[in-house]
């Protein structure tokens, strides 16, 4: 079904709009640190009232949104004043956005502790450069290590981690695209099937490195991500040579990268959380999981991405990477967080698909 867009800024609509769409039902505010549930209080001489707990002031414009049925609301307002945890706003537009959701969630009923699901050994983006970080002088060690084992074999070694930068064309390369780069030789056409890649390194790679670039005499590369449990990249590998590549150069820096991958498991340079989250709904595309320290918020970075188990009632484990989606700030001080399965093993993902479709 394809999304259609209305939007309403006919005043004399408003108080029937939100009677209809805001009332008795979840409400929600967009803020940078996710969703904030509100409760819509009602509409009058042309304003409209919403309690915000646990708020004091409120921005100049706000977006406030539900959901019914296949419609996403969203109603823009201009703040006008505050009484208590009430705050007063007047109505700007409001938007309906009509379109079925990909695919239904199950629900999990917790009460009876025969169906609860935990995620546990979570490992985060912001969790990993947290520990590149407090390992700063092994992290160092390493990288010294890649530089005097490659010495001599390339002329221009770069190894690059995820905390010490995120606006490297690589990096972003790599945590988008676990894809290798590999360049035998810019001075040559490339064949028919390497000349899509190779348009994206000219294009998208190389122009934007400025200090490569500016060298002309650089006329080969292969750079090789760092991939944390085949889930999360966090770093890689970059040489360039003044001749041309062969397969065997990129073998060379796909074993270095493996090597590095699983000696920093070994000395334990990546810890898994201790907390267990409750599991509150999944699918075949993504999960909600429920907290209420906000200190956790951390872990689950909007746009960000995590490693985590599912620990299924069956005693399975069911690993998998997902995608910070959204965040929802509840009443009673529980946060939700709303997260796209991205990968998944296959013998994971066969265990998963056997238990979501026992729960139907």
């Amino acid at each position: 079904m394809t999304e259609s867009i209305k939007t309403i800024t006919d005043r004399g609509e408003f108080e029937e709009l939100f009677n209809r769409y805001f009332a008795h039902r979840d409400v929600y505010i967009k803020t940078k640190s996710g969703d904030l549930h509100v409760q819509f209080v009602g509409y009058s001489d042309g304003n409209v009232a919403f309690r915000i707990p646990r708020v004091k002031n409120a921005p100049d414009t706000i977006v406030v949104l539900t959901h019914t049925g296949d419609n996403n609301v969203y109603a823009s307002l201009k703040t006008l004043e505050r009484n208590e945890d009430t705050f007063i706003f007047l109505p700007l537009k409001i938007q309906i956005i009509s379109g079925k959701r990909r695919e239904e969630r199950t629900s999990l009923e917790t009460d009876s502790g025969k169906k609860v699901i935990f995620a546990s050994k979570i490992i985060s983006e912001s969790m990993i450069q947290g520990f590149l970080d407090i390992n700063e002088k092994k992290v160092g060690m390493v990288k010294d290590k890649i530089l005097d084992q490659l010495k001599g074999g390339f002329e221009h070694i770069r190894v690059v981690f995820i905390n010490e930068t995120r606006i490297d064309v690589r990096l972003k390369h790599f945590l988008s695209s676990w894809t290798p780069i590999f360049i035998r030789d810019l001075k040559a056409s490339p064949s028919e099937s390497e000349k899509k890649n190779f348009n994206f390194y000219v294009n998208e790679i190389y122009s934007k490195d400025y200090k490569l670039s500016s060298k002309k005499e650089f006329i080969s590369e292969a750079s090789v991500p760092f991939v944390l449990k085949n889930m999360i990249p966090y770093g890689y590998i970059q040489v360039n040579n003044t001749k041309p590549m062969n397969d065997n150069h990129l073998t060379v820096i796909k074993r270095l990268a493996m090597m590095i991958n699983d000696y920093f498991f070994k000395v334990n340079l990546f810890e898994y959380s201790k907390e267990k989250f409750i599991v509150t709904d999944m699918s075949s595309k993504g999960l909600g999981i429920v907290f209420k320290e906000r200190r956790l918020l951390k872990y689950f970075m909007k746009n960000s991405q995590v490693i985590l188990d599912m620990e299924l009632p069956d005693g399975h484990r069911v690993g998998m990477g997902v995608m910070v989606r959204n965040t929802v700030f509840n009443d009673g001080g529980f946060i939700k967080v709303g997260m796209e399965i991205i990968n998944i093993d296959a013998l994971s993902e066969v265990i998963y698909d056997e238990f979501l479709e026992s729960m139907k």
